[in-house]
């Protein structure tokens, strides 16, 4: 079984700081928000993982996440080209 986080939003709500950092990688409590539902896979057993991100912030994610291997995980990114909402 593969999962798929979706990252790839502009976060037009939280202007102006996603203008320089995808919210997906704000900080909320303790961690940033893409590892709540990284967790979430993991904790149901899911190895591979897809993340879909916006082409300037892959390097962002790569620093964080890396490929998975020390999380025991594969993430693959995906960049989107342009957002269409959901």
């Amino acid at each position: 079984m593969k999962g798929i986080i979706m990252a790839a939003g502009q976060g037009t709500r939280l202007k102006p700081i996603t203008d320089v950092i995808n919210k997906h990688l704000l900080p909320i409590y303790d961690k940033p928000m893409i590892f709540y539902p990284l967790s979430v896979l993991m904790l149901c057993k899911i190895k591979e993982i897809n993340i879909i991100v916006n082409p300037d912030q892959t390097d962002n994610f790569y620093k964080l996440l890396g490929d998975g291997t020390q999380y025991g995980i594969k993430i693959i990114y995906t960049t989107q080209k342009e957002s269409n909402g959901i």
